[in-house]
């Protein structure tokens, strides 16, 4: 089968997504061809996966985007389209509509309470669900985001193309016991406690809560509590100055992204996921197949994964709910740590891609069939 997939944001959780789905076993039949904007991100990753023909990478702004997706299905007529996320979800619906060509749309993403203020950001969402419900297929990423789409958009409720798949990771490679020093490249005391930060330094990561709880916790409480910061980007310069303001920078050690993600989140001693919002992240998958423990918020998506799990939770944006799980895991670390080891096993066969690419690959026969 001649698939051809479109990326407006070929990083993070698109990005990983991609090379853990399409690099399963079930898509060895399936030739992919890759239309994103210039960038660096996907070439490690695309080295790997022989089922990846060709990556056209076409210059920065909609228009070049929209004019390379143009040109490529009507030179190639491949027999399906495969959009990753809302904006190429929706840059594509009528290039596809016109040419009669499949069109899948896998959501990254979810919509918020305020996204779209006013008269004006109403409109916009109605768009947006219009444009949606004329691709074959809206495929969230988990039930979480399937249930956000229904929310607001009823009229999607119960619909055949509304098709959710999990979100899953290469379980194989999170089952190491390889441990990477991170406490030692950091210069943490082996009595301090040492957590790990790996989301991206946007507003959605919830950075702040996490900033807000150390700044608490190390002005009352012992042991002291240190960050390891692992990736670049989004607005970390601005989160460096604060924390210079604030006296806190000595709390925060900044690492490089890594793709060789197991033993580093098994060189902290729990894994902290402050977000405000997700679709179905995979972090928390693979920080519990690592054995790792993880301190949670309960916020959409995130809390689809880590439920009925070790995971401690804490209610979003609640400084004093992190600071709750801290405690706990301070007062019990040796048995949430051996409860974390034990659930490996259970967490890998929840969150094997396996499930998550042998699904899309039978949706993909079904729609190009049709």
């Amino acid at each position: 089968m001649d698939v051809l997939v479109f990326a407006r944001h070929p990083g993070g959780g698109i990005r990983t997504y991609i090379y853990y789905v399409y690099s399963d076993e079930v898509f060895s039949d399936t030739s992919i061809s890759l239309i994103t904007p210039e960038t660096d991100a996907m070439d490690s990753l695309l080295v790997g996966m022989k089922n990846v023909r060709s990556h056209v990478k076409c210059k920065e702004g909609m228009l070049n985007l929209l004019v390379s997706l143009c040109r490529t299905l009507f030179r190639t007529k491949p027999q399906l389209l495969h959009s990753h996320g809302f904006t190429a979800g929706l840059l594509a619906t009528i290039p596809a509509l016109l040419l009669r060509i499949p069109h899948i749309v896998t959501t990254h993403d979810v919509l918020r309470e305020g996204q779209f203020p006013g008269k004006i950001g109403q409109l916009k969402r109605r768009a947006i669900g219009r444009l949606l419900s004329l691709a074959t297929i809206i495929n969230p990423v988990g039930k979480d985001a399937a249930e956000n789409l229904e929310d607001n958009y009823p009229y999607l409720r119960g619909s055949p193309r509304l098709v959710s798949i999990r979100n899953g990771i290469d379980v194989g490679w999170f089952l190491t016991d390889r441990c990477r020093d991170v406490r030692g490249e950091a210069g943490v005391e082996q009595q301090d406690m040492l957590v790990g930060f790996f989301g991206r330094f946007m507003a959605q990561k919830g950075f702040a809560t996490l900033v807000e709880a150390v700044e608490h916790w190390n002005s009352s409480e012992e042991p002291r509590l240190h960050v390891a910061c692992f990736g670049w980007g989004g607005f970390i310069r601005e989160e460096q100055s604060e924390l210079q303001r604030r006296g806190l920078i000595d709390y925060f050690h900044f690492f490089p992204g890594t793709d060789d993600m197991p033993p580093a989140l098994r060189g902290v001693d729990a894994v902290v996921i402050p977000s405000r919002w997700e679709a179905c992240p995979l972090l928390p998958m693979e920080a519990l197949i690592a054995g790792v423990p993880v301190i949670a918020s309960r916020c959409i998506g995130l809390n689809e994964v880590v439920d009925r799990t070790p995971a401690l939770t804490f209610a979003v944006e609640s400084v004093e709910g992190l600071l709750d799980c801290l405690r706990r895991f301070r007062d019990e670390s040796s048995d949430l740590k051996a409860q974390a080891d034990s659930f490996r096993m259970e967490a890998a066969e929840r969150f094997d891609v396996g499930r998550t690419a042998g699904a899309l690959h039978q949706l993909y026969k079904q729609v190009a069939k049709d």
